[in-house]
């Protein structure tokens, strides 16, 4: 990993320690796993689009249209509420 001030690269460590925290807690396939694994995901994703020079208008469309799904389907977190 090139950039380790970039803030996405600090959310995947944080969602990586999240995720192992809860596979240890509550098993590799509870819920809560799971659905730390997708968000986990998401932000490797996010970081990847970041990565690429130029980011093409396709693209940015592409990210923002996932997102928009993401937040659609997670309303609760989306609206801030974390879960313990």
């Amino acid at each position: 990993m090139r950039e380790n001030n970039n803030p996405l690269l600090v959310q995947i460590q944080t969602k990586k320690e999240e995720m192992f925290a809860y596979a240890q807690q509550t098993g590799f396939n509870s819920m809560e796993t799971i659905s730390c694994s997708q968000e986990l995901d998401k932000l490797i994703y996010e970081y990847q689009i970041s990565m690429q020079a130029p980011l093409t208008n396709k693209a940015k469309d592409k990210l923002q249209f996932r997102n928009f799904l993401w937040f659609f389907q997670h309303p609760q977190k989306a609206a801030g509420s974390v879960e313990a």
